[in-house]
């Protein structure tokens, strides 16, 4: 049995979202309720051991739902059950042939106020993630680097890259191309001791492909080890 101040960072490949320091319980109710797929990855929090596969996990793989654990089921045993219960003889004669519509009435009450508020949740989170009551943000530490991507008129961008909280030099600013900035950021890859966190921060007003495209660019230098994580902020105010 698990102990329970165990956690696990856990990465959702779908959202390429990183949550640092969940606890067990959290983790396994996630694979249970099927918001952990198998191909999702996982290790011990705190640690820079290599990502695991949650089917892979030798505790987390149990809690997956498993189809073939219900092929065995013979038809008797899904059967309908049948009750010895004579059912009520509906009344012949009604002494009101009127509809009650206040039933009604709040079953619609109730359906647009569900509606109303899916609709704003869908419209300010347009990616499905785990509750994070557990999750915590990934720490910003004073070496780690930021690629910034900002508007440059109506249809042009910008990169940047900096470290920590210091402004980009002249040299990793007003980057116009994704080759120009990868060229940037290898250069200070180079000069690491050991591989850096990188954050992506970008304002909501701009086209998601150019974020997807920094983070397959990203993925690729951690795959290489250069890099040890990297995450996305696009909840920027818009300009």
């Amino acid at each position: 049995m698990a102990k329970t101040a165990e956690t696990f960072d856990v990465w959702f490949l779908a959202a390429d979202q990183v949550y640092r320091g969940v606890p067990w319980n959290v983790v396994s109710d996630w694979a249970e309720q099927g918001r952990l797929a198998g191909a999702d990855r996982v290790r011990s929090a705190g640690t820079t051991t290599a990502w695991q596969r949650v089917q892979d996990h030798a505790r987390l793989a149990d809690f997956l739902f498993d189809p073939a654990r219900h092929q065995g089921e013979s038809a008797s045993e899904l059967a309908p059950v049948e009750l010895d219960v004579e059912p009520r003889e509906r009344a012949r004669e009604l002494e009101d042939d009127e509809v009650d519509m206040i039933p009604l009435i709040d079953v619609s009450l109730v359906l647009l106020v569900f509606f109303m508020l899916t609709t704003v949740v869908a419209a300010v989170s347009p990616v499905t993630v785990p509750d994070m009551k557990y999750a915590q943000e990934i720490a910003k530490e004073a070496d780690s680097l930021t690629v910034s991507i900002d508007k440059l008129g109506a249809t042009e961008h910008v990169y940047a890259l900096r470290v920590g909280d210091k402004g980009p030099t002249p040299d990793d600013n007003n980057l116009l191309t994704l080759g120009a900035l990868m060229a940037r950021l290898d250069e200070r890859l180079k000069t690491r001791n050991a591989p850096p966190e990188v954050r992506i921060a970008c304002h909501l007003d701009l086209p998601r492909g150019l974020v997807r495209e920094v983070t397959m660019e990203l993925h690729k230098r951690q795959v290489k080890g250069q890099i040890r994580s990297y995450s996305a902020d696009v909840n920027e105010a818009k300009k």
